[in-house]
């Protein structure tokens, strides 16, 4: 497009790829299991870490102390564990757990007020270690730590474990509690009317295994049930699918053998469920039975995906997906070149943690970076957002280019030929 100044502006081909940049803040994760009473090798520890993986389920097993603080040695332990994930650029879901046998009841410590001091004494790791915690999933209670089979989830455990743990989150860690229903126990109907979420999001480690995902869901309705009880799946759905606009999802899936079977293995059920809960992360590891079958199964949708197998479908647009969609550029009053750029995301859910978005015009004398007025957190799945950047035009080539504020991590959009930065026209007169 030429302006009466006689700039020129070309648009690059923005045609979206089949690829999964390894984003932060998304996608596929691996667990790393470890005894904090045990000291890590980070030479030998890196050579476990998944490749293509930007998550890390960091699974911190205290049994050991389940009779006594923890001491000097798991306390710097566990400092080491989370600094180590933090070096190799790992965003890390951090579930601390006395039990992973399934046998919560019998390995949690038989006094209450030992679960808060370990609660606080991880809790003050967490405000003074840098680190890349940004899900504290559980509350340490359980078998597996997943928030059944254990003395201590009445909802007066559980308010005191929120009370506890809440102080040390900040703004940048969400506490994930493992159904709906603890959810509601600890926030008011008002307060999620009013989105005054803090900070409180979920987990579900039973997606797919039933229709209730493994009793994640009820079979009461939201009136007769109330509302701290378990309701219907359609409800229970619905509820999921408004926290889950504001607050990341994620989780495992699990195989079904009962009844519900062939539903939950239908490809369309699959993604509309996936889509409901917004799902941000999801264990690469575990259930295989069911991944494995995803592998074998074709998205039978429209457009790119037509062809692929489920579970790269799924794999991509888990959390934020962003695509450039159209660039152009008009001259303004002033003399200057007045970009407008379109950004579509096709994931499932959206982009959490604030980030930057530049312009860069690059040519042999100089490379400045340009703002976009655009808030890359506003783009919920299935829209498109407008953004501008006004600079004084120059020869060059443009590029696009995203990063996550808080470690300057690059977003990569996911149109072909994307890197760190995306060559999205050129401009000249």
């Amino acid at each position: 497009m030429i302006n009466r100044n006689g700039w020129d502006f070309r648009q690059a081909e923005l045609a979206e790829s089949l690829d999964e940049p390894e984003n932060p803040g998304r996608g596929w994760y691996g667990i790393y299991t470890f005894m904090v009473e045990q000291s890590i090798d980070p030479g030998e520890l890196r050579w476990s870490l998944r490749q293509g993986e930007s998550l890390a389920l960091v699974l911190l097993d205290i049994h050991t102390y389940r009779s006594k603080l923890l001491d000097e040695d798991a306390l710097g332990n566990i400092r080491n564990i989370l600094s180590f994930f933090m070096q190799y650029k790992k965003d890390v879901i951090l579930r601390p757990v006395y039990d992973r046998e399934g046998n919560g009841r019998s390995c949690e410590p038989d006094a209450f007020k030992l679960v808060l001091e370990h609660m606080r004494q991880i809790g003050e790791i967490l405000k003074s270690v840098k680190h890349s915690v940004f899900i504290f999933q559980g509350m340490l209670v359980g078998s597996w730590g997943e928030m059944h089979d254990s003395e201590y989830l009445s909802p007066e455990h559980l308010h005191k474990m929120w009370s506890c743990m809440r102080e040390y989150l900040g703004e940048d860690i969400c506490l994930a509690v493992r159904t709906p229903s603890q959810w509601r126990t600890l926030k008011s109907e008002e307060d999620f009317l009013q989105k005054k979420y803090s900070r409180l999001s979920l987990f579900d480690d039973g997606i797919l295994g039933s229709l209730t995902h493994l009793g994640t869901f009820g079979t009461m309705t939201k009136e007769a049930a109330g509302w701290r009880g378990a309701w219907t799946r359609k409800e229970e759905l619905d509820f999921i699918s408004r926290l889950t606009e504001s607050l990341p999802c994620g989780g495992e899936v699990t195989s079904c053998t009962g009844e519900d079977a062939a539903k939950v293995r239908e490809a369309d059920f699959i993604i509309s469920e996936l889509k409901n809960m917004h799902l941000v992360y999801l264990d690469s590891t575990y259930d295989m039975e069911v991944l494995n079958r995803w592998k074998q199964i074709n998205y039978t949708g429209s457009g790119i995906w037509q062809g692929r197998s489920l579970y790269e479908y799924i794999g991509s647009h888990l959390g934020y997906r962003l695509t450039v969609k159209s660039v152009q550029m008009k001259h303004t009053w002033r003399g200057k070149a007045e970009f407008t750029i379109e950004i579509e995301n096709t994931g499932f859910g959206k982009l959490f943690q604030d980030a930057e978005l530049f312009l860069m015009i690059e040519n042999e004398d100089q490379q400045k970076e340009v703002p976009v007025s655009m808030d890359l957190r506003k783009i919920l799945p299935g829209t498109v957002l407008r953004g501008k950047a006004v600079t004084e035009p120059a020869r060059g080539k443009v590029f696009l280019k995203a990063r996550r504020r808080s470690d300057r991590r690059s977003i990569r959009f996911v149109n072909r030929g994307s890197a760190d930065s995306l060559y999205i026209g050129c401009l000249h007169k």
